[in-house]
């Protein structure tokens, strides 16, 4: 329980970015998708958008190299470049649409995660823009997140845990202007296809 209002509070944090009307959060809903995948819902009538946030649960990956989940990021990001309400920074993506949008953008958020392309040029033009990033600190990264943490590490190091990654490792949090049932429905559409066995199900180009 801890756990989930830890993330229900940073989604709220997200929020509260967008919105200075008074917060009147109801009491976050949570469940479990059929593929073990953890739901989040929490209404508030007070925001404009619908909010949603995808987080790894960090505790359930056994070994975890400095800077890979930046990277990890930077290639998602890269696969997003075409979806502006879509971003990755953290250990989390991140989702801001009009409610009425939620689950057209849901699903395009979770093809982003499930179906990422990775090749060399993919690979490298990301970790460019993570390495500008890093050195123009124009984000509190970790310390073990440097240009040499970055630097050791390959395309295959990336490829590999996030083949490690699985629905039951992972939260999404829904939060805003939104109805309940309808949150819970776009959040089937978009993840319920998702195996428990993660594959990376893209070609990659060597």
């Amino acid at each position: 329980m801890n756990k989930i209002k830890t993330i229900v509070l940073s989604t709220v944090a997200v929020l509260s970015v967008f919105t200075v009307e008074a917060q009147t959060f109801k009491e976050p809903v949570d469940y479990k998708l059929k593929n073990g995948m953890n739901i989040i819902i929490s209404e508030n009538n007070k925001s404009p958008k619908a909010y949603s946030s995808f987080t790894l649960d960090i505790k359930a990956f056994d070994t975890k190299k400095d800077g890979i989940v930046e990277l990890l990021n930077a290639v998602l990001n890269e696969n997003a470049s075409k979806s502006p309400n879509i971003s990755f920074k953290d250990n989390s993506g991140q989702l801001a649409t009009l409610n009425t949008d939620l689950e057209k953008d849901l699903v395009q958020m979770a093809s982003v995660i499930q179906n990422a392309r990775f090749d060399q040029l993919t690979f490298e033009a990301a970790k460019a823009k993570l390495m500008a990033s890093i050195k123009q600190q124009d984000h509190d990264y970790d310390q073990t997140v440097n240009e040499n943490s970055i630097n050791a590490l390959t395309l295959a190091d990336v490829k590999n845990f996030y083949n490690q990654i699985s629905p039951e490792k992972t939260f999404l949090t829904i939060a805003g202007d939104i109805d309940l049932n309808t949150a819970k429905a776009s959040a089937k559409k978009a993840f319920s296809n998702w195996s428990r066995t993660h594959e990376i199900t893209s070609a990659v180009t060597k």
